[in-house]
């Protein structure tokens, strides 16, 4: 059994699912900040025992309303939602600036989301935050809490001395990897 946690979850059908397979998880945890995700989301993961899905927003803080923002015209998948306005428009050119909207959403320290589900073992993490990747991770107390495998988005990382840092606490990374090679993959050596 192993436990799984995914920040940036959408509606499902991705390149965790496709990881996770049939394999029955210890815990899944999902985040997502959009709550109208949460219907695909219990529905395409109806065989998951433990199956819990946080609306939130992974951030250096806990406790904080931000405002989350998304594209009018990328519904109903919303895929690009983000906490930068201009990820949106600038990443996306075929998305136009004057149709972003933003709704309000509680933040979460990832360290808090480890600990409200007494996880200290964690066999993989899965980032795609779309452009927060970076500061997720180096938020990260990887001296309290063993992380297996971490997939995160490759596209948006803005400080590439992230892979330094997971370097750092022991990680083997793994270039391009998934279906589109938009994740690398960060493995725990020991």
């Amino acid at each position: 059994m192993i436990n799984i946690v995914q920040i940036g979850a959408n509606k499902g059908n991705d390149d965790l699912s496709h990881l996770i397979g049939e394999n029955q998880p210890n815990i899944l945890v999902l985040v997502e900040p959009m709550l109208f995700h949460n219907e695909n989301l219990k529905k395409f993961y109806e065989w998951v025992n433990n199956l819990f899905i946080e609306n939130v927003v992974i951030d250096i803080n806990s406790d904080n309303e931000i405002d989350f923002y998304y594209h009018l015209d990328d519904g109903p998948g919303y895929e690009v939602a983000s906490l930068d306005p201009k990820h949106i428009y600038e990443r996306h050119t075929h998305l136009s600036k004057d149709r972003i909207s933003s709704i309000k959403i509680t933040t979460l320290n990832i360290n808090d989301l480890f600990k409200k589900y007494n996880l200290k073992d964690i066999d993989i993490l899965f980032i795609d935050a779309e452009g927060h990747d970076d500061e997720i991770i180096k938020s990260i107390d990887f001296d309290s809490f063993n992380i297996k495998k971490l997939y995160f988005e490759n596209l948006h990382i803005k400080d590439i001395k992230v892979y330094d840092l997971l370097k750092l606490k022991n990680y083997n990374i793994i270039k391009n990897t998934g279906t589109n090679g938009w994740c690398d993959l960060a493995i725990k050596l020991n």
